[in-house]
């Protein structure tokens, strides 16, 4: 399911879903905006908005377009809306500029294309979501009240939200992401991979075991982790109120501590467990770390072959 989601997203970026495209009450007037820009292939972005949503997709020519809507409850309040854009060959800047002396509901949504060698410095909105892919980096993607989708991006990714989910696929560095009361889902990532989130699950899939940690933290949450390649760095999954699931091939070899409060540890590895609710000793000869810890929620650990994954 992730797979084809991670395949529509990079074909269709720029289409918006009912999430982020659909219009209210508060959107009765819109002024459409367009700017094209010549840049240096690596040229570095930055774009902070309010209450729109952000697209951003790479392509193979040396221009910035910034396409996108900037909208109000009346006319005045649109109007009032500003796009402020300052450019030069490294570097775009966009700010929407809020007016202090306006009050209710506006804001704008972009659309950008970039350089595939891009980086993303900081991407920034409130109350909708941020979508990005094809560029070289993303080292800040913020919002409230909106998800956060980003794929095919060749360096690191750090991105945080609230109330919302956070999706990422096919992350050449490492990634942090932060939510609240939404699910996080990950797959790809070759770097360290840090998430947490509250009242929600994560779920992480490596295809390339990285030597970098893994560290995933929830509460009320459940926590699933897949490995298709024995563990190379160490691995940290801590929840309260959820259950933890931990895949990885029957050769791996670690040192496994596994706790829970109220439930019960199945291990396929040949481990002992005390008491049925610690497990404290090395698989295949030991290696790197990994700790499992939860309070009302069963552990898992499956040994599987790396072909078997999935």
């Amino acid at each position: 399911m992730f797979m084809r989601l991670g395949l529509v997203l990079a074909a269709g970026l720029l289409l918006s879903g009912c999430e982020i495209g659909d219009f209210g009450p508060s959107d009765r007037y819109q002024k459409d905006f367009h700017y094209t820009y010549d840049v240096e292939p690596d040229a570095r972005i930055n774009l902070e908005s309010f209450n729109g949503s952000i697209e951003i997709a790479g392509w193979d020519r040396n221009k910035v377009e910034i396409a996108g809507t900037q909208y109000g409850s009346t006319e005045e309040l649109r109007d009032a809306v500003k796009i402020d854009i300052h450019n030069a060959p490294g570097s775009i800047d966009v700010r929407t500029v809020r007016p202090s002396a306006h009050w209710g509901s506006m804001g704008a949504r972009f659309t950008l294309h970039v350089p595939n060698k891009a980086v993303l410095d900081r991407i920034i909105t409130s109350n909708a979501a941020i979508r990005v892919g094809d560029v070289a980096a993303a080292t800040h993607l913020k919002t409230s009240n909106g998800s956060i989708r980003a794929s095919n991006v060749n360096g690191d990714v750090d991105a945080h939200t609230s109330n919302s989910s956070i999706e990422l696929e096919s992350i050449g560095g490492s990634v942090t992401v932060r939510t609240s009361n939404g699910r996080i889902h990950a797959e790809n990532v070759a770097g360290a991979c840090d998430a947490e989130t509250s009242n929600g699950g994560i779920t992480v899939r490596l295809e390339n075991a990285p030597a970098a940690p893994v560290k995933l933290t929830s509460s009320n949450g459940p926590l699933d982790l897949t490995l298709t390649k024995a563990p190379k760095g160490d691995i940290r999954m801590k929840t309260s109120n959820g259950g933890i699931t931990l895949r990885i091939p029957a050769n791996s070899g670690a040192r496994l501590i596994a706790d829970t409060s109220n439930s019960s540890i199945h291990s396929d590895f040949d481990v002992a467990v005390s008491g049925n609710k610690h497990i404290d000793g090395a698989i295949g000869g030991g290696g790197p770390a990994i700790d499992l810890s939860t309070r009302n929620g069963s552990i898992r650990i499956a040994r599987e072959s790396a072909d078997s994954v999935r």
